[in-house]
């Protein structure tokens, strides 16, 4: 577990927002087309980014694909997670929807696959006819995934998946816990491809990680205090 956490405080990175003023809760709006993740970062396997979204891709020599990465769709991938910038829900609004993610594709094979406890679990190994697909909110204090949310549905259009405050603390997700998303794919049976086309989250959700430098000038001033002190 000690290696995984350091995993995962080795990928927090600090998003990019696009504000969607339409809305006034949801109103972080995260849309995946090349040259716009948002903050979002590939921990495991290759992501593939289209105009209406991300799904799990196949690189180069992996399942007989030769000619550079393209998406994954049905065919064999390695295990795949993509992951999201640091978020917390203590601040979110008490009622209306917290969280929404938008699905294209096919809800493949998890119905009768367990959900993964951890990413440990997912990390590694090439997907399978058996495998599963979705996203997991990873606990960044015990490194569990507390909830996993799916597709349902085979064929397009998708599916939204519209929680509440109160939807994800009955599945088990903390008020006082930061989180990272999880969109992982494990799935390469029929309709194995499942793509994640935007996920919206309340604007009180984003917790702001200070830059490298910024926590260098931290350090100068502590030290440029306590050498103070010691003068007087």
């Amino acid at each position: 577990m000690t290696s995984l956490k350091k995993l995962i405080f080795r990928t927090v990175a600090v998003a990019t927002i696009s504000v969607a003023p339409s809305n006034a809760a949801l109103s972080i709006q995260w849309d995946f087309s090349p040259g716009n993740e948002n903050g979002w970062t590939t921990v495991n396997g290759v992501s593939w980014l289209d105009g209406d979204g991300v799904e799990a891709g196949q690189a180069n020599g992996v399942g007989g694909n030769t000619g550079g990465t393209r998406k994954g769709h049905d065919g064999a991938h390695t295990n795949f997670i993509y992951r999201s910038p640091t978020i917390s829900f203590g601040s979110v609004d008490a009622t209306d929807p917290v969280l929404e993610i938008d699905w294209i594709g096919g809800a493949g094979n998890q119905d009768g696959i367990p959900n993964p406890a951890n990413p440990a679990a997912i990390i590694g190994g090439s997907s399978t006819a058996g495998g599963s697909k979705g996203v997991a909110l990873l606990n960044l204090t015990t490194g569990d995934y507390d909830a996993v949310y799916y597709n349902t549905n085979n064929g397009n259009p998708g599916v939204t998946n519209s929680l509440t405050l109160t939807d994800l603390t009955t599945a088990g997700v903390s008020t006082t816990d930061n989180y990272q998303l999880d969109f992982f794919d494990t799935d390469d049976g029929s309709w194995g491809w499942t793509r994640m086309s935007e996920v919206r989250l309340d604007g009180n959700a984003v917790v702001t990680i200070p830059e490298p430098s910024s926590f260098a000038l931290f350090g100068l001033a502590g030290f440029t205090l306590i050498c103070f002190r010691r003068r007087k």
